[in-house]
């Protein structure tokens, strides 16, 4: 890749079509010199651009493959039958004209089998929810009978406290009853006696003890004596008191008696009645045990209950999850189609499929291509790769085109570089504008040039020209002249007609040039005319008088053949550039190799 930097000093346009442009080569003014040559300082358009050489590839083409859904054909794949191919190699369609189909019997059986999946996957959710509300209402059922238990605890732990409280009261009147039997003065004696020979056989228990252990024999006998004495005493008082209260071996006085009989009888009484709270206390607390496990037993099925309701959720999630993806891939599979169509006209270069085969999903069936849409791809160095920017201003020159450039437009720029054998380049792309576009632009250029010539105006962009100083009026008059004298009749027609029968193709080799920059309406020096010495530049100036002046200047932009002056030269003044240089006319140009520049906006603006 070389860097070629070229002048536009002076643009002629014929309705947009023909121009004259900066190039390589000039028409006139150029010798080469056998002495120092004097040169003016003209004014003129510089631009600075860089070059590359690479080949025309389809910037629109597309690997057409069928999108088929899960499951089809029956396996856990995707896979399908090719029905039809209507299309061959080469063969030119319009966009939305079906190329392959495949098999629609099989298409439409897999669909039906998605609905049947799908209506499965809806009945058992609707049964799931079923069992999920069955289980919540048994849930509630055992949640209101725990409920009851719990009450039915509650009522029975009352009847405790109430029968305890019974219990308490009947054993209060047995005391009561027993106490007021005792109260009777011969019960009361005889009971006395008792109490008394009770605590004498105590006392003589005790006096046999060990806490009297050490004194003599007499000591025990004594004791053992009282002993014997108190249980014979106790054995008297009680039966003494025995016989009182069963009316036995002594006469008491009627009304004693009688007294005693009805003391005893509500002693018995009372005994009973608390013999009924005991057992009615025992009763009521076996009630609380039995509610108690009861409610345990309520409890218990509550939670084995909701952990059925758990578990019916889970079902239903799951249930609702399996209809979800049902849905989806029925949606998926209706959203997809059977057939291939062409995304835009063009020619089918290549097809891989022929009826009844078996292809995959992403299979490439066919593969399109837009004629019209063409890119080349370059390789920008190192040291040029920071002046490209995406977007920029290019053109094309087809090589087997003698004299053809088109416009173009830099689309991308590799982020990482290739490099070999340690040159390092970055990859660069750049969308050349159709040719069916540029013949629409033209024809309708040159039908405004023609209307205009027609009422003996020049055409727009030939005053546009005049007007920037890039011709003179003359020499556009002359051009408009010699375009009558050769006209066609039917104006618009002559460069369409010409551009139709060309036709690029992929791989053809195209220059790149890329437009970095550029300068209109400029002051314009030969590069040999500049000397720099010290960071400064230096022109040697012939004066009027025939006297030389060596004079600093400014400079701008250079390429290869011209620099701009932007400071220390004014327009007209002469400078002298050394001898053996060749120097070009800045202003008696034609375009480059003699042939048709095709100019307009780069593609996409």
């Amino acid at each position: 890749m070389n860097r070629c930097l070229k002048i536009s000093a002076g643009i002629l346009v014929l309705a947009g079509l023909v121009a004259l442009s900066a190039g390589c080569k000039a028409e006139t003014g150029q010798a080469e010199a056998i002495e120092n040559q004097i040169v003016t300082v003209e004014r003129g358009d510089l631009t600075v651009e860089i070059t590359a050489v690479g080949n025309l590839a389809f910037s629109r083409s597309e690997d057409l493959a069928f999108d088929l859904f899960y499951g089809q054909s029956g396996t856990s794949g995707t896979k399908g039958t090719i029905g039809e191919v209507l299309v061959a190699e080469g063969d030119t369609v319009e966009e939305g004209q079906v190329l392959v189909t495949l098999d629609r019997d099989e298409w439409e059986d897999e669909l039906g089998k998605l609905q049947d999946k799908l209506t499965t996957a809806e009945r058992d959710v609707t049964d799931k929810e079923r069992a999920l509300t069955k289980a919540e209402r048994k849930v509630t059922t055992l949640e209101r009978t725990a409920r009851d238990r719990e009450d039915a605890v509650a009522e029975a732990e009352r009847e405790v406290t109430a029968s305890e409280l019974d219990l308490s009261q009947a054993q209060l009147d047995v005391e009561t009853a027993e106490y007021n039997l005792s109260q009777i003065d011969e019960v009361k004696e005889a009971q006395d006696a008792v109490d008394e020979a009770e605590r004498n056989l105590e006392l003589a228990r005790m006096g046999l003890t060990a806490e009297f252990g050490g004194n003599s024999a007499s000591d025990f006998i004594y004791w053992n004596n009282q002993k014997v004495k108190a249980e014979t005493e106790l054995a008297e008082a009680q039966a003494d008191l025995q016989e009182i209260l069963t009316d036995k071996g002594i006469t008491l006085a009627k009304d004693v008696a009688l007294e005693v009989a009805d003391k005893q009888l509500k002693v018995k009484q009372k005994q009973l009645t608390l013999e009924d709270a005991q057992l009615a206390v025992g009763d009521a607390e076996k009630a609380v045990d039995d509610a108690e496990y009861a409610l345990e037993s309520a409890k218990f099925d509550v939670e084995e209950a909701g952990h059925d309701v758990d578990d019916a959720q889970l079902d239903v999630k799951d249930a609702q999850k399996a209809l979800a993806d049902a849905q989806k891939k029925l949606t998926d599979a209706q959203n997809k189609s059977p057939e291939i169509k062409a995304p835009f006209a063009g020619f089918i270069t290549k097809v891989n499929v022929s009826g009844g085969d078996e292809v995959l999903s992403g299979t490439v069936a066919v593969q399109l291509a837009d004629p019209n849409k063409f890119e080349a791809e370059i390789m920008i160095s190192e040291m040029d790769i920071a002046q490209v920017k995406v977007g920029g201003e290019a053109s094309v020159q087809v090589d087997a085109l003698s004299g053809l450039t088109l416009p173009a437009e830099v689309t991308h720029i590799s982020p990482t570089a290739t490099i070999s054998q340690g040159v390092v380049n970055y990859k660069v792309k750049v969308e050349v504008a159709s040719l069916e576009e540029m013949i629409q632009k033209q024809q309708a250029a040159q039908q405004e040039a023609a209307q205009s010539i027609q009422e003996g105006e020049l055409p727009e962009r030939l005053q546009q020209a005049i007007e920037e100083g890039r011709i003179t009026r003359e020499q556009a008059e002359e051009m408009v002249k010699q375009w009558q004298q050769g006209a066609s009749t039917q104006p618009g027609q002559v460069a369409a007609a010409a551009l139709e029968n060309l036709r690029l193709r992929e791989g053809l080799t195209v220059t790149v040039n890329i437009m970095v920059d550029s300068r209109s309406d400029v002051l314009l020096v030969p590069n040999a005319a500049i000397t720099s010495q010290g960071g400064q530049s230096y022109v040697k100036v012939a004066l009027p008088d025939g006297t030389f002046e060596e004079r600093t200047v400014q400079t701008g932009i250079s390429n290869w053949q011209f620099t701009e002056v932007t400071d220390g030269l004014s327009e007209g003044e002469q400078v002298v550039v050394p001898k053996g240089t060749a120097v070009t006319s800045t202003t008696q140009q034609t375009g480059p190799r003699g042939g048709v520049m095709m100019f307009g906006p780069p593609p996409g603006r």
